[in-house]
């Protein structure tokens, strides 16, 4: 069993939908907009999205994943279109939308700044005019300021789940660890630490012109001490 596939089960429990986040995105769009929300996880804000009257889209590459978000969509019987597409597959997603959501610091698993920027302009070629891209990360500014930095760790009554980044070369590696009972299993990936300036940069080249940054879905203004970099980028033409 992959590490994913062994997390699944648990994603829920450990990624609790983000009330806070989905007012924002909320606040920026109005009810009977099409939203596409890239790196859907197993679906809690999509789900929640179209509970709130949103034409919602969601695409995740993980199979166990899309299962998960399938089940749910039809016990909720809300319309909901499910992709299986990758960040670099996004123009292979049908239809335009008014929305683009990535968060869950889904955006660093892409590898270098081509793969970033490619993925970047195939959100704005899927934007309608006037559409908002809406994108949440780590704040690597941060990150990259310090030795280590390492996530609270989430404990439960049947098993612990524990993350931690690590500095090699241009890349960050990322460990995750899923304990439950004696068992662990752990996944290291590399994740490509984008930082402000350069994302700011990659979406003026991509022609976004409107981008606004935070340091938290809060909408607290964003410093080199946040935590996350939330990012609203429209398309306006």
């Amino acid at each position: 069993m992959s590490f994913y596939q062994s997390l699944a089960s648990y994603y829920d429990r450990i990624f609790l939908l983000n009330n806070m986040a989905l007012t924002f995105v909320e606040k920026h769009f109005q009810q009977g907009e099409s939203l596409l929300d890239i790196g859907a996880g197993t679906g809690n804000m999509a789900l929640a999205l179209a509970e709130k009257g949103f034409i919602v889209t969601a695409s995740e590459p993980d199979e166990e994943m899309v299962d998960i978000i399938r089940t749910k969509v039809e016990a909720k019987a809300f319309p909901i279109s499910i992709y299986s597409e990758t960040m670099q597959q996004i123009e292979a997603i049908g239809g335009f939308f008014d929305g683009i959501l990535c968060v869950g610091n889904t955006l660093p698993h892409l590898q270098n700044v081509q793969e970033i920027q490619e993925f970047l302009g195939g959100c704005f070629n899927k934007l309608h005019a006037g559409g908002r891209f809406i994108l949440q990360l780590v704040n690597y500014d941060y990150v990259l300021a310090i030795d280590n930095f390492t996530f609270p760790v989430i404990e439960k009554e049947d098993f612990t789940f524990t993350r931690h980044y690590t500095k090699k070369d241009n890349h960050i590696l990322f460990t995750s660890k899923l304990k439950v009972e004696d068992v662990e299993n752990e996944n290291t990936i590399a994740l490509y630490p984008v930082v402000s300036k350069q994302l700011q940069t990659i979406l003026g080249n991509v022609g976004f012109k409107d981008v606004a940054i935070y340091g938290s879905f809060k909408g607290e203004p964003y410093s080199s001490d946040s935590k996350a970099m939330i990012v609203v980028a429209r398309k306006n033409h």
